[in-house]
Order: structure tokens, then C-alpha cells, then sequence
């Protein structure tokens, strides 16, 4: 069996040490359980080996990457840094070895050389940017437009295009990638004050620049009180600003929401809950986790003997057999298709505001998705808004798998009866369970109107009742739209989940949305044609537990007094043992009765429940049996097996009672989000 080297690194960010920390645990520990995950799949076919490195800052990081790239003599995977500067000095290192790279970025940037085993993974389609931005530029044909940029990325197609234009006013910034003294803030801070010494505030200004301009513009908009539309092409916003009370329109990105796979991923390295600026954190670095699935996948296609050889060549033409028709990658997240070129062909950008209102905390700026979207088509797309308020939740069925709900649901659309354009997805097929009234409407900007209902519907979930009475459970809604080709239906960000509502016997230990996401196989006419293609669906949902106390005291208070008695009967005397026959068999039987009387949601399966009363009941039968053959034998085995129970007893329970608490403390670790009812 063949074992493929692929490294995986991180390099510092302009965040604090903590946040730099937080993300590198995160892909360390993703590398360890990717690499587990692969493994267990692939052996003996091939094995995975992936390194971790976490990077310093600037020149120091890249010469730790180089002498790490040093210990590897056979074939290496690996990707590109984040600094587009440095691309060049590692494709040069790595022209000496044996290597596949891969890289995000786009082609203004790096050109993508199919025959050097290098593959583009960008998903940000620089025509939707475009697109997007000029829908915005011809809303503003009277107004100042201001483009401060850096020159690179997207600044030369704009400038291209809107040049001649009256109102297009274009400043070149120098790009700054090093950290920056007092000094050089200042003078950047004076430059941009100069730039904007008139702004009026129906005037528009876009944004193509690094982070530390943006800290400056951002800074200047908010204690001067401009409320101006900003359009930001570049960047990560994420735990980076106190506030944006400004109009600002984000380009960039194609997640609102984590998929429900990385939402797993999180949970198991994470275990406590994260809060929402952490794990969008987390999402903007976690594609580096895709790049081993991918390279698995290519692998499995490829045959024993060019695995054996590490063959270059095949591994390359299995990479690019995900064409985006027979066969497309499916990743936590991303999925990827490649042209002939190596370049991946799926395509997705988003456009994002961030509504004043949901901003509570500091440097936690919530994000929705902007009213409308671009396909990889250049396409126009109307988003619509979907919001839910419960009211109440009962009748959470671990043997049928149903739960139900009474809520309202905000519907943002320009559809005149919205809520049959959206499908919930797993509504219960048995029951017909499904009642909506419509409630009020209110008028919204343009032609969207806002309209409320009041809904009543059975919905079914995958149960776990291994740890009844202790279970977890993870009840959701999943939604999609049946218009997908003119509606995108936004998923409900995390920090508008409704977590305040009735659920009887259930507590909330917290709430999550994410998006799942699947591969569907077609075969179509009758020469059975395969095509591919990814669907998704929005799923907003809670985690609960169960509250147990009923069930306890149904349990607990008569199996304490049976276990008492099992416990006194071993203190009986020599003479006395024919009574403390009697008591056990009572406490067997009465054990049996308790024990179908007590509920069993899952029949076929061993809960906590079950495990309990088969301790009672080897405790229970070990003690009748060796107390019943002792008394035939003689005085001396009769107390010597009465002292073995006195001890053995109490001991069993301790055992008993850690291996419970072990099993229960692993709750949270049952509750996967990524699977199907």
C-alpha cells in the first residue's frame, strides 16, 4: 500500500494571537480526523499521510514552508499561500519535486499551468463581481462614483469599462502588505481624508483594497457619520470591525451559513458552542480541509499500478474527470469540476449587507444576502427571505421520528403568495399535518412586500435513543425553493434562530442553520447517459435535551429501594439465608414488572434504560444464585461469599454509574448534523 505525502499550512492573518491560535487548532485537528476519515474509507487501496504547519508572518513563514517542502522526496500535494506575492518563490521551489499545487487564485492574478500539475479551486467568478457591481453603478448615473483600489484584481476591467463615464472617478492606492508604522497610517489616513473631502452622501464609492486601507475608510465613515453606499470587491469583513452603520454592499464570498459537514467538523473540535463570529472564522479557512478529500476521490479512480508508481500523469487525468457532467467533486462545502485546463468551473459570488439591527455585540457584524444575485450565467436572481418565529414545539415522538411545531414564518419576496414557493422538505409523508393562515402584509422597499403566516405542520427527524432518559435530539426545518432558476432562498442566519419558545419536556442547549448539500447521479435516455449535479437544501434547527425528571422518579425512587434490598439481604445470617431468597426473588420480579412499565422509545434498541436493569438483573440473579449455593455448602463459603457481595455490589454500581456518565457526556457527540432523515 502506497502512502501520498499532502501538506497543509496556515499563515497568519491581521488577527489577534488568539484568533490565529483558534483557526490553526482548528485545521490541525481537521487534518488529523480528515486524514482518519480518508484511511478508514480508502485502506488498503492507499494511505494518506498529511502534515500540518502553522506559518509565520512574512518571509519567516515561507522559509519554515521551505524546509518542510525539504523532508519530502516523494510525490507532494500541497496549495498556495495567501499572499499573492509569494506564489512564485514556492511554484519555483517546488518545480524540484514531484508535486501537484493547488491555488484559489484568479487568473489576473496567477496563471494556472495544466502541464506543472497546478489546479485552480477559485469559485469567485470575476464576471458575477463585475455584474453585480455594475447593476449597482446604473443606479448611481447622477452621482459621484468614487473607486479607490490598489490597481490588481478587479480595478483594471472597471476602469476599462467605466472610465468614460462623467461621474466614474478613479484613486490608486499603494498596496500594503507589510505591517505599517504611526507614520505611514497617518499619511494614509490624510490621503483618504483628501479623497473624500466633499463626499455628499447620495454619492457611491467602491472599494478594491487591502485591509489596512479598509480599517482606515471604515474608520473614517463611521465617527464622520456618512451613510453613503460602499461596495467592498475584496476582503474578509469577519471579526475585523467593531460596526458597519454605513450601506455597505460585500462582493465576494459564496457562504452565508456553514455547511451542515462543516458544521460537524466545528462541533467535534470544538465541542463547546461557538459563537457566530468564531465559526465564520473558521469558515473562511476551512477549504484547505477539501483539498485531501479531493485528492482521495482522484486517487480511488486511479489503478493499483499507478498508485504503486505515484503516476503523475493519471492522477492528473482522474483530477480532471470531475468535468461537471459525468462527475463533480463534493466536498464539506465546495464542489469542484475542472476544464481541461485544470481550472475549476463552478462559479459562486455573493453579494452581502449588514442590517444595523442585528448588530449587538461588538465585532459580530451579521450579514444577510442582498436582494439580488448573479448565477455563474450572469444570471438575475431575486432572493427571498424566509424567517421563523415558533411558538410552540410537543408531541417530540422518538418512536415515530416526528415532532411538532406551531410557528410563524416572514416571508420577503415579490411573489404574491410566497409561501407556496417554498417546499418543506421533511414534512412528515404520513400525516397530512400541514395547515397555514395567512396573517398580515406589509410593503417593503421596491416591489418586495413582507407576509406573515401562522403554520401548524408535523415534521419528521432521525432519532437517537440510545441514552433515554438522557438523549439529545436534533430536530429541524429544511426548506428549499421550487423555482430555482429565479429564486435563491436565503438560510436563516444563525444570530436571527428563534431559540425562545415552549418545547414541554425538552430544554434548548442551542440552535444552528446550515446548508446540507448532496450528490445526485442521473440516467437519463436509453443509453442510460450519467450526468451530475449538486443539490441543497436550508435546514434551521435545535438541539435539545431532555429534561427527565418524570422518567427519574418513575425509575430512580422504587429501583433505589430495590437495589437496597439486594444490598441488606447480604447481611442476613447463616440460619436467616432462606429470607434472603425470598427478597431477592421478590426484588427480580418486581424489577421486571418496573421495567415494562417503564417507556421504551425504541424497542429494538439498548438505551440507558436497558443497560441499568440488566445490571439490576445480573447483580440481582449472581446474588440469588452464589447466595443460594452457599447456604448448601457450608457456614464458611456462606460469609465468605456474603463479604465478596458486600463488596462487589457497591463497586459494581461505581462502575456502573462512571460508564453511564462516560456514555451521557458523549452526547453531544451523537448529534450529527450532515445526514438524512
Amino acid at each position: 500500500m502506497k502512502d501520498f505525502n499532502i501538506l497543509i499550512y496556515y499563515n497568519k492573518l491581521a488577527l489577534s494571537d488568539e484568533d490565529n491560535q483558534f483557526v490553526s487548532h482548528y485545521l490541525e485537528e481537521g487534518c488529523k480526523i480528515t486524514a482518519e476519515n480518508i484511511n478508514e474509507k480508502y485502506n488498503p487501496k492507499f494511505n494518506i499521510k498529511i502534515d500540518y504547519l502553522c506559518l509565520e508572518k512574512g518571509d519567516a513563514g515561507i522559509k519554515q514552508l521551505f524546509d518542510k517542502l525539504d523532508t519530502y522526496n516523494d510525490l507532494i500535494f500541497t496549495h498556495a499561500h495567501v499572499i499573492t506575492k509569494y506564489q512564485s518563490q514556492i511554484l519555483e521551489y517546488l518545480s524540484r519535486k514531484k508535486h501537484f499545487f493547488f491555488h484559489v487564485s484568479p487568473p489576473t492574478s496567477l496563471k494556472n499551468d495544466i502541464s506543472k500539475n497546478m489546479f485552480g479551486l477559485a469559485k469567485t467568478g470575476a464576471g458575477i463581481n463585475l455584474a453585480l457591481l455594475h447593476s449597482e453603478i446604473e443606479n448611481h448615473t447622477n452621482a459621484k462614483i468614487y473607486h479607490l483600489h490598489n490597481g490588481i484584481r478587479n480595478a483594471p476591467k472597471i476602469i476599462e469599462k467605466y472610465s468614460k463615464l462623467d461621474n466614474y472617478h478613479s484613486f490608486l492606492l499603494d498596496g500594503v502588505d507589510q505591517k505599517i508604522s504611526d507614520q505611514q497610517r497617518e499619511e494614509m489616513q490624510s490621503e483618504i481624508e483628501k479623497i473624500f473631502i466633499d463626499l455628499k452622501s447620495d454619492e457611491l464609492i467602491i472599494l478594491d483594497v487591502g485591509l489596512k486601507y479598509l480599517r482606515i475608510i471604515f474608520n473614517l465613515l463611521e465617527t464622520r457619520g456618512f451613510k453613503n453606499k460602499v461596495i467592498s470587491m475584496f476582503g474578509t469583513l469577519t471579526g475585523r470591525f467593531e460596526k458597519v452603520s454605513f450601506n455597505l454592499l460585500s462582493i465576494g464570498g459564496y457562504s452565508l451559513v456553514s455547511s451542515l459537514s462543516n458544521l460537524d467538523l466545528m462541533n467535534r473540535v470544538y465541542p463547546e458552542e461557538l459563537t457566530n463570529a468564531k465559526r465564520a472564522l473558521l469558515d473562511t479557512s476551512t477549504y484547505r480541509l477539501e483539498i485531501p478529500l479531493l485528492i482521495s476521490e482522484a486517487l480511488n479512480k486511479c489503478r493499483a499500478i499507478d498508485l504503486e508508481t505515484q503516476n503523475e500523469d493519471a492522477i492528473k487525468s482522474a483530477l480532471l474527470s470531475f468535468d461537471g457532467k459525468k462527475d463533480i467533486f463534493l466536498g464539506r462545502r465546495n464542489d469542484f469540476s475542472f476544464d481541461k485546463d485544470g481550472l475549476n468551473q463552478t462559479q459562486e459570488t455573493l453579494g452581502f449587507i449588514y442590517p444595523n439591527s442585528v448588530q449587538i455585540k461588538k465585532f459580530d457584524v451579521p450579514k444577510i444576502l442582498y436582494k439580488y444575485q448573479f448565477d455563474a450565467n450572469l444570471k438575475k436572481k431575486l432572493v427571498i427571505y424566509s424567517y421563523i418565529d415558533i411558538e410552540r414545539v410537543f408531541n417530540v415522538s422518538i418512536q415515530a421520528g416526528t415532532w411538532t411545531a406551531e410557528f410563524y414564518i416572514d416571508i420577503i419576496s415579490d411573489l404574491e403568495d410566497p409561501i407556496n414557493e417554498i417546499i418543506f422538505n421533511n414534512l412528515n409523508p404520513i400525516s397530512d399535518k400541514f395547515s397555514y393562515k395567512f396573517v398580515f402584509e406589509k410593503k417593503e422597499q421596491g416591489n418586495y412586500t413582507t407576509k406573515r403566516y401562522y403554520v401548524v405542520a408535523i415534521f419528521d427527524f432521525l432519532p437517537f435513543a440510545d441514552n433515554f432518559p438522557f438523549d439529545w435530539q436534533n430536530i429541524y426545518i429544511a426548506q428549499t425553493v421550487k423555482n430555482k432558476d429565479k429564486y435563491i432562498l436565503q438560510p436563516i442566519p444563525e444570530e436571527l434562530i428563534d431559540q425562545d419558545f415552549d418545547i414541554a419536556e425538552w430544554s434548548i442547549v442551542n440552535s444552528f442553520s446550515g446548508i446540507k448539500y448532496k450528490k445526485n447521479k442521473l440516467y437519463e435516455g436509453t443509453d442510460l447517459d450519467r450526468t451530475v449535479e449538486i443539490s441543497n437544501e436550508n435546514r434551521v434547527g435545535w438541539i435539545l435535551k431532555r429534561k427527565n425528571t418524570a422518567t427519574l422518579l418513575k425509575i430512580g425512587i422504587p429501583l433505589f429501594f430495590l437495589i437496597y434490598l439486594v444490598y441488606y439481604s447480604t447481611f442476613i445470617e447463616f440460619e436467616y439465608a432462606h429470607r434472603s431468597i425470598s427478597i431477592l426473588t421478590t426484588t427480580f420480579l418486581s424489577a421486571i414488572a418496573l421495567y415494562f412499565s417503564v417507556e421504551k422509545p425504541e424497542p429494538k434498541k439498548l438505551t440507558t434504560v436497558d443497560l441499568i436493569f440488566i445490571w439490576f438483573y445480573l447483580i440481582n440473579g449472581i446474588t440469588i444464585l452464589t447466595y443460594g449455593s452457599a447456604s448448601f455448602i457450608g457456614l464458611e463459603i456462606f460469609y465468605w461469599v456474603a463479604l465478596v457481595l458486600k463488596i462487589a455490589i457497591p463497586l459494581s454500581l461505581i462502575t456502573l454509574t462512571y460508564h453511564l456518565y462516560e456514555r451521557i457526556k458523549r452526547n453531544r457527540e451523537s448529534i450529527i448534523l450532515d445526514r438524512d432523515v
